[in-house]
């Protein structure tokens, strides 16, 4: 991956910055809040979260390419202090038991499954302390159910339909895409304009929504 390539992804990324933002509205203000950011990818969020809210967070992925592009874009905004990267497996993450104020799984959850996912993380999180979970808006009821049947409390839920993000997201997306003349730099996005294509013959399976959890 090219750093033009890393450069155009986290410049449609951050047009959902603002829903991080409204999730991180609805919980009690912490001050200098640890927070874990589950598959992190290359940082966008925590960026964000220790420039907005003072966090110290610690940022995990196995993704070497992406924590890479993170660490450059630490160093560059002096966020060192805030911002640690971890290239290791969530699963394998074993000493932070009730730690953390709260933590972050933007998709995560998607990938490993949200009942596995929620799980190992709920033993790394503090008593009363947070979820913010992004996740696909599939078997809601279900994850409901599971949270609050898990010593857990549901303080809300918004969802992002298709059409924001085809507005937020892909539009610009595959602007930028269609922009480049660097051949060899479009074809990495590859899958990116295989996702639009499938957006474009059912844009309904791309609705998701963000779970606000305490921990009781």
């Amino acid at each position: 991956m090219t750093k033009e390539y890393f450069q155009i992804k986290d410049n449609c990324r951050k047009g959902l910055l603002k829903y991080l933002a409204k999730a991180f509205s609805l919980i009690p203000k912490i001050e200098k809040p640890k927070i874990l950011d589950i598959g992190c990818g290359t940082g966008v969020p925590a960026i964000w979260l220790a420039e907005n809210h003072s966090a110290i967070i610690t940022a995990i992925d196995t993704d070497n390419k992406s924590l890479t592009w993170l660490q450059e874009k630490i160093l560059n905004t002096n966020l060192e202090k805030q911002i640690t990267t971890l290239n290791i497996s969530f699963f394998d993450l074993k000493s932070y038991r009730d730690y953390f104020d709260i933590i972050l799984a933007e998709g995560f959850f998607n990938v490993v499954g949200f009942e596995r996912g929620f799980t190992h993380a709920y033993e790394m999180l503090g008593n009363e302390r947070y979820f913010i979970i992004h996740d696909e808006y599939k078997d809601h009821e279900k994850k409901c159910a599971f949270i609050s049947n898990n010593r857990c409390k549901l303080i809300d839920t918004f969802s992002l339909d298709e059409n924001v993000w085809w507005n937020e997201y892909y539009k610009q997306l595959e602007a930028e895409i269609n922009a480049l003349d660097n051949e060899q730099t479009k074809d990495l996005f590859k899958s990116d304009l295989e996702e639009i294509e499938l957006y474009e013959l059912d844009p309904t399976p791309f609705r998701s929504i963000y779970y606000i959890v305490r921990k009781r």
